[in-house]
């Protein structure tokens, strides 16, 4: 289904009091901020800005400058795409009218309904979505540190990552040895780990 403007504020009278009430208070219009700038966050912000037409005043937070997308990463090992095409810029969203804010949230007042980001500026809300995607925590694995992603790289996370897993399988010498193994169910995008063994196994 299609989210239209009144099944995201609310349905029948409550989503058109809401939307009223600031323009009859001389408040401005209703407010969403979303944290988190990636497939999710980035998503919902362009269609609650398209399908409200300019009602709702959408603010997008998110502390990188560019998305880069895990999408399609095995076909950059693979050698069938470049690095670049899975880097992504948030001009668009600008451009379509929502506010981008590259920062990063640090707390969240559900009671006054703010967030406040690291530089100091405060964001007051009247819906708030939470995209921020996911991260290695350090210390959640035994025997395992983010120190060693650097020298066993999991490219879980695209990035650098990505780009340090591609660089040492094109370095592995005649006869080396590659060895992957997938995590146990269940995970984030269960084909994954079998389309990168197809995608390693080609460029070998």
């Amino acid at each position: 289904m299609l989210l239209k403007r009144r099944h995201f504020l609310g349905t029948g009278l409550a989503a058109s009091a809401l939307l009223a009430a600031p323009a009859v208070l001389g408040q401005g219009k209703p407010k969403v901020v979303v944290i988190g700038g990636g497939a999710g966050g980035a998503t919902a912000a362009r269609y609650i800005a398209k399908d409200s037409e300019g009602a709702i005043e959408v603010t997008l937070v998110e502390a990188n400058p560019v998305y880069t997308t895990c999408f399609f990463s095995n076909l950059y090992l693979g050698g069938f795409r470049d690095f670049e095409s899975l880097q992504h810029g948030y001009g668009k969203l600008s451009e379509a009218g929502i506010t981008v804010i590259h920062d990063t949230a640090t707390g969240v007042d559900r009671a006054a309904r703010t967030v406040t980001l690291a530089g100091g500026q405060v964001l007051p809300y009247d819906r708030l979505i939470l995209s921020p995607g996911i991260d290695f925590k350090e210390g959640s694995v035994p025997g395992w540190s983010l120190a060693d992603a650097e020298v066993m790289p999991h490219a879980y996370k695209a990035g650098p990552q990505t780009q340090l897993l591609k660089s040492q399988v094109e370095a592995m010498p005649q006869g080396g040895v590659f060895a992957m193994v997938a995590p146990p169910n269940p995970y984030r995008c269960p084909p994954g780990p079998y389309e990168r063994l197809c995608m390693i196994a080609h460029l070998l």
